[in-house]
């Protein structure tokens, strides 16, 4: 199964995210499809250890694929998984869905895969693998991506929430907090964190990182946010504008913000339906 962009407002920077070859009615009625689809990449072997880890040997997706091939063909795939989960708070059998740290760093993370699957803005840091500890989040933007096209950083930023509304609301004053000069120099100073498809393009962006000074770089903003109180494109419409208050001053904050939403029907039904994949894994 994948997943595809509906453009709001024929907008090229709002977009929702939606499940092809399903209607709304066939995922309301059975919402474990959608839940599934989005597991699927949460799970997946190789995002976890490419977006939620710090190992020199993953680095790029491409040498990431290669690592996950030896650790499968050694069988020591599971116990290097349990690794990850423990160092990032997944115990299995032991995640509270209800926290909101935990909730935060799911966001966080579905949001580069998304990212990289549906734009062609790629994931530059991913903040999950930033963890020092389980018990707490990093600081600073969410997540940090580049466009390799047009030469634009952008400072990430995610919401899981129950209310779209209220979520537009915290995900734009939280890039005002974290859009500084502060953050563009923590990100020249760690290019070890910096992950990327391959290495041509890694080498690419720390090599133009240390050469440029911030006011060189063209830095934007995207916020990815999930939420269940609405999953039509006319609702996320009308909601959207009224968090800007018109069309003209949408269209002015489109420039510099890319928005991206993703319909998760219920929350809570999604975060037990996690725990249980969880668990099985």
């Amino acid at each position: 199964m994948s997943f595809s962009e509906v453009k709001l407002f024929s907008n090229d920077n709002i977009k929702k995210i939606r499940l092809t070859t399903y209607t709304w009615e066939e995922l309301l009625g059975d919402k474990s499809i959608l839940y599934s689809a989005i597991c699927d990449l949460l799970l997946s072997e190789e995002n976890l250890f490419y977006y939620a880890t710090q190992k020199e040997t993953t680095k790029t997706l491409e040498d990431t694929k290669k690592y996950v091939k030896k650790l499968i063909d050694k069988n020591i795939i599971d116990s290097k998984l349990d690794d990850v989960f423990s160092s990032i708070g997944w115990n299995k059998d032991g995640v509270d869905i209800n926290n909101t740290r935990f909730q935060g760093d799911l966001a966080e993370y579905l949001m580069c895969i998304l990212m990289d699957k549906i734009t062609n803005i790629d994931t530059l840091i991913s903040k999950v693998s930033l963890k020092t500890s389980p018990r707490m989040s990093s600081f600073g933007n969410d997540n940090i991506y580049f466009d390799y096209q047009k030469d634009i950083l952008y400072y990430g930023e995610s919401k899981f929430y129950d209310n779209v509304g209220a979520a537009i609301t915290r995900a734009k004053s939280s890039l005002k907090e974290h859009a500084n000069k502060e953050e563009f120099s923590y990100i020249r100073s760690h290019d070890n964190v910096i992950i990327a498809e391959d290495g041509t393009k890694r080498e690419k962006i720390i090599e133009e990182l240390e050469e440029k000074e911030i006011e060189d770089v063209t830095i934007k903003s995207i916020f990815f946010i999930a939420n269940d109180d609405i999953y039509l494109k006319k609702d996320y419409e009308s909601k959207i504008l009224n968090s800007f208050g018109n069309l003209e001053e949408l269209n002015a904050k489109s420039a510099e913000i890319i928005m991206i939403f993703l319909p998760i029907l219920s929350k809570i039904e999604f975060l037990n339906y996690f725990k249980g994949r969880l668990n099985e894994s």
